[in-house]
């Protein structure tokens, strides 16, 4: 989902037109398709990662740490941030086309509040991955190259321009984290 929904920002909605509200609400009006594209993956990206930190928060579970739960906690509050992110975008491209000079603060403040929502998701998915990495290395649960992996993601995901490099970085430790989980053989 990651590189899904960053190609979709840079090929298709494209970087000037990101940086630009003027022409974000040109592209929601005349042509929306690419930015409710990038919604429905924040969607999917919103689901997938509720899979994947309830699947972590159960396979850690048998430390019954502390640790873990405000791991989680952590990792639930950035997946509703990205779900408020993704339906103010989806109500500021139904609004595009009403928007005019009157109602132009209002959309920018209305773009503002998704770029922090935005930023929020990322870094508090940071703090996540960091608390959950630890915890696995404490316990011992996950292999030590995925832990130091998702340490060095929850350190990058706190300094912003270093994202990209997170969401890379993301789909390699989301494959491992995924083949671990799925190798677990059932208890009992």
């Amino acid at each position: 989902m990651a590189i899904a929904t960053l190609a979709v920002a840079i090929l298709l909605i494209g970087i000037p037109t990101i940086a630009d509200p003027s022409k974000l609400a040109d592209l929601a009006i005349h042509n929306p398709l690419p930015l409710l594209l990038q919604d429905g993956l924040k969607f999917i990206s919103v689901a997938t990662s509720s899979v994947l930190i309830l699947a972590l928060a159960a396979y850690l579970r048998r430390d019954a740490s502390a640790l873990l739960s405000v791991a989680t906690g952590f990792g639930f509050f950035s997946v509703l941030c990205l779900l408020g992110n993704t339906i103010l975008s989806l109500y500021a491209i139904s609004q595009a086309a009403t928007y005019d000079q009157a109602t132009s603060l209002g959309s920018s403040q209305l773009n503002s509040i998704i770029g922090i929502l935005a930023m929020a998701a990322i870094s508090l998915d940071g703090v996540w991955c960091l608390l959950v990495s630890w915890t696995a290395l404490k316990s011992q649960r996950l292999p030590r190259f995925l832990c130091y992996l998702g340490l060095g993601m929850g350190v990058l995901s706190l300094l912003p321009p270093l994202g990209i490099i997170v969401l890379l970085l993301s789909i390699l430790w989301s494959m491992c984290i995924g083949r671990v989980l799925l190798q677990e053989e059932p208890a009992g």
